[in-house]
């Protein structure tokens, strides 16, 4: 919507320029040209010192038939063209920016239209293939379950060990499938209208080294070492800390599942005033996809599909939160020592 305001202001004020410069032109032709051939037809050879407003007065007078305007036939019919054309002159700049005005307008409009509906259609095609990909991850897991399931059942597991594999296995497809449910969830959530962060005064610092601690096992049983650069010091912020924890929590996860072992992972805090930035980094393979596409719904950061690929909704999903709460989120590639880095930016509540 900016855009296009930004568009109508930019290219009426051209519009109206180039009339306005035509006019004066215009002006000087009718001035210098042919208000004195009016002038030499009427007898009247001073009449080129007078304005375009003169004109009604001419044509009044041949109207009442004042004698100073009254001439032959050939005269005053010339002078009556010379006059209306004069006219002409002076409504046709003004008409013409009209029409190229609203030319530019129309065709801006069906730009934007022809791009809302580019849009609309990349939308629903990536929706689509996030619900096909929600149901593929999803059957797996239920048919995975339901084999093991029955398995046991039936009594066809004799060995505790072997049974014990199957539960593990089972308790595993059950994680992931709440893992999806809940991400879908929090996306519709999320962007539905009537949302609001129930918001608390919270220690950013320590916030942050609990949920890395909480995860640092399944850091470590990935093979990926971890270096933590974090101040003591408190800093509060207003925040959602429910929200605000899936957020952290899925940019950890994501450096889990999409990164090899003996992957370094990093997470530093550098502050300023009135604000601290929380980097999420890795020595992994950079994203190759623009910060702009990465946080849109339904985006993955690798285009192939695997088991451990997410669902393409986690980063929107932070996108959204981290907007709500007034904060920022960036992709940086490279960071420091590190390939790539998702930076969020807080600030403090005092500035809030």
């Amino acid at each position: 919507m900016n855009k296009f305001r930004s568009f109508l202001i930019k290219h009426l004020i051209l519009v109206l320029v180039i009339v306005v410069a035509v006019e004066l032109m215009l002006t000087v032709i009718l001035n210098d040209v042919i208000f004195p051939f009016i002038g030499y037809l009427m007898g009247q050879p001073g009449l080129s010192s007078l304005s375009i407003s003169s004109i009604p007065f001419f044509i009044w007078g041949l109207i009442s038939g004042n004698s100073a305007y009254v001439f032959n036939a050939l005269e005053t019919s010339t002078v009556i063209l010379m006059i209306l054309f004069s006219l002409f002159l002076v409504v046709l700049p003004i008409i013409v920016g009209i029409l190229i005005y609203a030319g530019k307008v129309t065709r801006q409009v069906e730009i934007l239209e022809k791009e809302r509906t580019e849009e609309r259609k990349s939308y629903e095609a990536k929706r689509n293939l996030m619900l096909s990909d929600f149901a593929h991850d999803l059957r797996t897991p239920i048919m995975t379950i339901g084999g093991y399931a029955t398995a046991i059942n039936d009594g066809l597991v004799k060995d505790d060990t072997q049974k014990k594999e199957y539960l593990n296995a089972i308790a595993t497809k059950s994680k992931r499938m709440t893992e999806l449910i809940t991400m879908l969830f929090e996306y519709v959530r999320v962007g539905s209208e009537g949302f609001t962060l129930s918001r608390k005064k919270i220690d950013l610092n320590a916030f942050l080294i609990d949920i890395i601690a909480g995860l640092y096992p399944d850091l470590e049983g990935a093979g990926i070492s971890v270096d933590i650069d974090t101040p003591e010091e408190p800093f509060f912020i207003s925040a959602d800390d429910l929200h605000l924890k899936r957020v952290i929590e899925n940019l950890i996860i994501n450096v889990i599942r999409h990164n090899p072992p003996g992957t370094k992972a990093g997470f530093i805090i550098k502050k300023a005033s009135g604000v601290e930035f929380f980097a999420v980094a890795d020595t992994g393979i950079q994203i190759g996809k623009s910060e702009e596409e990465l946080f849109e719904p339904f985006v993955k950061g690798e285009d192939s599909r695997s088991q451990n690929t997410g669902s393409g909704l986690g980063l929107s999903v932070a996108k959204q939160v981290m907007d709500m709460h007034g904060f920022d989120i960036h992709l940086k590639q490279p960071y420091g020592d590190y390939t790539k880095a998702f930076v969020l930016k807080f600030i403090e509540a005092g500035d809030i």
